[in-house]
């Protein structure tokens, strides 16, 4: 997943034109390596957690003391290149605190309060564009990008796809979704309008980009679609590196059509 961060920051910079930026590059490579472990070392979602990816959880509880060193780790070289690029840190604050607020019970809602977590279908755009905050807008914002449409036109196009690697992710995750209450679209919906969901989520994001860059975004919506239509639940560990390498095909591909400019 760290890595799959890193190739959409990669294919921020090749389609804002920037130069290539070793630092943001890492940066979201780290942030996506710390808060992702993070995840996975929550102790409260050991239970869904064993019921759909019994064996990843049990390497995890194994290896618990190794993986908080690393999320430490990574976290603390975050905040050294968050140093070296001082303008990060407005977008990365408003993404933290976005984040923060997922868990709060702050959105009035028939006489209570809810989070937004507990709306049903908001997890996976809520998750996306935590996502596009790290991975494009906080680069755009270092270069002074964040006045062009075509910044936002990316954002939206990436916070789409990877909207769509959430959505495979949900599939997988169905029936600990259903027992812990959690209202994911293929909960909600079932298998079918989930997957028709992805597909709807693949052309939005290819429009957006039409005009500007749209040979990555063909491609990686090809290629993102073509998991959507293929993908079973009962083997999930064949499917795992291409669904997590979503953003690295995207890096490859923009890469490849236009190399980065130094």
């Amino acid at each position: 997943m760290a890595a799959n961060a890193a190739g959409w920051v990669v294919l921020t910079i090749v389609t804002l034109g920037l130069p290539v930026d070793w630092v943001l590059i890492a940066l979201g490579f780290l942030l996506a390596l710390g808060f992702y472990n993070r995840d996975r070392l929550d102790r409260t979602g050991f239970a869904a957690d064993r019921l759909t990816m019994p064996d990843r959880t049990g390497w995890v509880q194994d290896h618990t003391a190794r993986l908080r060193t690393l999320v430490r780790a990574s976290f603390m070289a975050s905040v050294l290149l968050v140093a070296l690029r001082p303008a990060t840190i407005l977008p990365l604050l408003a993404g933290l605190g976005f984040a923060l607020t997922y868990t709060i019970r702050w959105i009035p809602w028939r006489g209570h309060r809810l989070a937004w977590k507990q709306i049903p279908g908001l997890k996976m755009p809520f998750v996306a564009i935590l996502w596009t905050v790290t991975t494009v807008i906080t680069p755009a914002a270092v270069y002074g990008q964040l006045g062009r449409a075509t910044t936002w036109l990316l954002a939206g196009a990436v916070c789409m796809l990877v909207m769509v690697q959430i959505l495979l992710n949900d599939l997988r995750d169905v029936e600990g979704d259903r027992q812990h209450n959690i209202h994911s679209i293929p909960v909600i919906f079932g298998d079918t309008v989930a997957r028709s969901v992805g597909f709807a989520l693949v052309l939005v994001a290819v429009g957006l980009m039409v005009s500007t860059n749209p040979v990555p975004f063909l491609l990686t919506g090809g290629y993102s679609g073509w998991l959507v239509w293929h993908y079973q639940r009962q083997s999930d560990q064949r499917w795992r590196i291409w669904i997590e390498g979503q953003g690295i095909f995207a890096g490859l591909v923009a890469l490849l059509i236009q190399p980065l400019r130094y």
